[in-house]
């Protein structure tokens, strides 16, 4: 497989008899922008952080024009440890690295209706914005 001969990851992945898939993988890497300041909120017994991250892409349209498209992405941490950093340290502006899983989940609404939210469960963080920056 000429796969599993370029990327060793791809090796340990890949079944080279069957090209199966052996184990499964959901993760997202985003390294952008904050788009508001981290916010902590209480839930049970149990604090989270939630922020957001854009990321940008340019293309051009059928036009031949510049077009920029940002993408958001919700990013929560339920991580006790951690969250009272990620509360102190993210702020609006800030250059980042996020990385974990990708959870889809929905609630109700107060208004009654049904929500849908896709998040990165918050994994790996790296600030890449210098201290003296913020």
């Amino acid at each position: 497989m000429l796969l599993t001969r370029i990327n060793p990851i791809a090796k340990r992945i890949a079944t080279p008899a069957l090209g199966s898939v052996r184990t499964l993988v959901n993760k997202a890497t985003i390294i952008g922008r904050v788009g508001q300041d981290a916010e902590l909120n209480n839930h049970a017994d149990r604090t989270v952080v939630h922020f957001s991250v854009a990321t940008s892409e340019n293309h051009k349209d059928v036009d031949g024009n510049l077009v920029k498209t940002t993408h958001w992405h919700r990013v929560v941490s339920w991580d006790q440890k951690r969250n009272a950093y990620l509360h102190d340290r993210v702020k609006k502006g800030d250059l980042v690295f996020v990385e974990g899983p990708i959870h889809y989940r929905s609630y109700t609404a107060k208004d009654g209706t049904e929500k849908n939210l896709t998040e990165i469960a918050l994994k790996t963080f790296q600030a890449l914005t210098p201290k003296d920056q913020q």
